[in-house]
């Protein structure tokens, strides 16, 4: 057993306690090829609801009977059922607890998440918990229930992330877009502990950062770009930086790590923009730095922004929210991605290197490599790929569920 791991009882779930949810002939395949998401359009009847319709512990059986296995289920969401586990034995009491355990002990032994505070814990369905992701600053952890399975376990949750994390503060983050779709209350505040009365000072491979854990994007800062931000310190060095949609300034005080000669930084939120001044502050960057506060989009394109001259810089980060939230974004997203490389590549140095990315799930490898070809026929500067980029080791991705895959980028060089 892991070093660490809670004792529970093993003992299978009460019958009585479980919806029994049939699926419509022909719509088992995706379970038996193990993919944990259970759409409504596959399901044919549910069974009466005990207390309840959302956070109950669901039995998964084909048209013809067969149990498919169990899972999450959620009335109100177009995911139904989230599965975790398959087959037709009964999930035992301790599965949730020996997940969080099982994840936690991967990380603490992980030789590629070293000489860092601040790495994700849990990573939902790349874990086998579906619907919980967890990230772990110094010494707070802040949540995320994004299912109403794993909301309805929040004490079980909190009390076995506090005893096998040993971290003082367990912070739960709300999010209202995802707690509408699955019929949740908005719950926001300490699971344990007392919150600072600021952000959180981190370290990550030498680079200090400042964390708001109760506002900040996502969980408090972009853990999924740890190992590109050691990338842009290891290329920086003499160059001249051009870091978009900086947020707090994480490839910015890596850049200055590296050695850069000067790095331009451009962010459109006044709060993000303060935060990224205290992280140069703190890393006691010397290099000639320019903060702009303005829209990445405009700031890049000729007539709105400055006159950006072939040649200005030497590598750019092109790191922008996710610009396709839904299926029927991806033209509009792929357009907007394409606007970005092209206005771009007019400001690059001849052999820049350019650090593209797209966050967007529905924006898949291929098409972006599309759209990143368009820009650079657009512009007649021919592109090499030097490397593809992706999601570090704290945010594993289940081959079952490649769904999981939304961190993409290029590392291309003119």
């Amino acid at each position: 057993m892991a070093h660490g791991a809670l004792h529970y009882p093993i003992v299978a779930i009460e019958g009585s306690s479980v919806i029994d949810v049939v699926l419509h002939s022909g719509r088992d395949r995706s379970l038996r090829r193990r993919h944990p998401w259970v759409l409504s359009g596959a399901v044919d009847r549910v069974s009466e609801l005990p207390g309840g319709s959302t956070g109950g512990w669901a039995r998964v059986s084909s048209a013809e009977g067969e149990v498919l296995g169990y899972g999450d289920y959620s009335g109100n969401s177009a995911l139904r059922v989230r599965m975790l586990c398959f087959g037709k034995d009964e999930p035992r009491s301790d599965l949730i607890q020996a997940r969080l355990s099982a994840a936690i002990e991967a990380r603490r032994t992980h030789p590629l998440l070293a000489n860092t505070d601040a790495v994700r814990l849990v990573n939902a369905e790349g874990d086998g918990l579906p619907g919980l992701v967890v990230d772990r600053y110094a010494d707070a952890l802040v949540v995320k229930f994004a299912s109403s399975g794993m909301a309805a376990r929040r004490e079980e949750i909190a009390h076995g992330l506090k005893e096998l994390s040993h971290a003082r503060l367990g912070y739960e983050r709300a999010d209202p877009t995802l707690s509408r779709r699955e019929g949740m209350s908005v719950q926001q505040g300490p699971l344990w502990g007392t919150p600072p009365s600021g952000p959180v000072e981190i370290d990550e491979r030498g680079r200090r950062f400042w964390v708001d854990l109760s506002a900040g994007q996502k969980t408090g800062f972009y853990l999924d770009q740890r190992d590109h931000r050691d990338l842009v310190q290891l290329l920086s060095s003499g160059r001249r930086v051009l870091d978009l949609f900086a947020y707090t300034g994480g490839f910015s005080v890596a850049a200055a790590a590296g050695g850069a000669r000067a790095v331009t930084l451009v962010e459109s939120s006044p709060s993000a923009l303060e935060v990224a001044n205290a992280n140069l502050e703190t890393n006691r960057v010397d290099c000639e730095v320019e903060c702009v506060r303005a829209d990445a989009f405009r700031y890049l394109r000729p007539g709105k922004g400055p006159d950006h001259r072939e040649g200005s810089f030497d590598l750019l980060v092109i790191d922008p929210p996710p610009l396709a939230r839904r299926k029927r974004d991806v033209g509009r997203a792929a357009r907007a991605y394409k606007d970005l490389l092209l206005f771009a590549l007019r400001a690059a140095s001849p052999d820049a290197l350019i650090l593209a990315f797209a966050c967007s799930h529905h924006v898949g490898p291929e098409l972006f490599r599309k759209i990143c070809f368009g820009a650079s026929l657009d512009a007649g500067r021919p592109l090499k790929v030097l490397r593809e980029l992706g999601a570090p080791a704290d945010h594993p991705v289940a081959l079952d569920h490649p769904e999981g895959v939304y961190l993409k980028g290029l590392l291309l060089q003119v």
